[in-house]
């Protein structure tokens, strides 16, 4: 595998890592939602990255491009999921009720 494509896959595995441990240990479903959204946009920058690169082999092209959109399916189908647990929780008590939710 080319030793620059490895060093930009670790580049975004690391916080794909970290996100996901926060992910395990946060406590409210705001900040749930918030870390699964940067792990959103993590692996967009990540997929971008992919997309400019040229000159790579077929195996390492898609071997990248496996692990960024799993990364990417994963953050996506999280922030969905506890926006919607988040929003719950404020549901019908407006401002005030979307404000609670946050503490």
């Amino acid at each position: 595998m080319d030793e620059k494509l490895v060093a930009t896959c670790q580049m975004f595995l690391v916080p794909a890592t970290i996100l996901f441990a926060a992910l395990a240990v946060a406590t409210t479903e705001a900040l749930k939602t918030l870390l699964c959204i940067v792990g959103v946009l993590v692996s967009t920058a990540w997929l971008y990255r992919l997309y400019r690169w040229t000159g790579l082999s077929d195996a390492d092209q898609h071997t990248a491009f496996a692990l960024a959109y799993i990364f990417f399916a994963a953050a996506t189908i999280a922030a969905v999921v506890h926006f919607r647990l988040w929003h719950k929780e404020w549901k019908g008590r407006g401002w005030t009720g979307f404000l609670d939710s946050l503490k």
